[in-house]
């Protein structure tokens, strides 16, 4: 394992918060949701008996203070070669 690079490269996954709210359309409840999830800050939602997906745009509110800098989910180390590309073939640390 090489371990003389004297530029290394750090990548680091956070966890952040987001805060959001929706609410349902009239007559139906969360017992009505069949299937659920999140991605690209939309909620999608399918209700019994429905064959679609409903959308819900979160505009969630996230602030600086929402990712907790001080425990990064993961964290990896590689070196950086001398043409600037990174060994992601050789891991110092996970």
């Amino acid at each position: 394992m090489k371990t003389d690079a004297t530029t290394i490269e750090i990548n680091a996954s956070y966890y952040t918060g987001a805060v959001a709210r929706v609410t349902l359309p009239e007559g139906t409840t969360w017992n009505d949701v069949r299937d659920w999830f999140v991605k690209w800050d939309t909620l999608h939602v399918r209700f019994a008996g429905a064959q679609n997906f409903v959308e819900f745009a979160l505009e969630s509110h996230a602030d600086a203070d929402s990712t907790d800098w001080k425990r990064p989910a993961s964290v990896s180390i590689h070196p950086v070669e001398d043409d600037g590309g990174v060994n992601y073939d050789i891991d110092y640390a996970e």
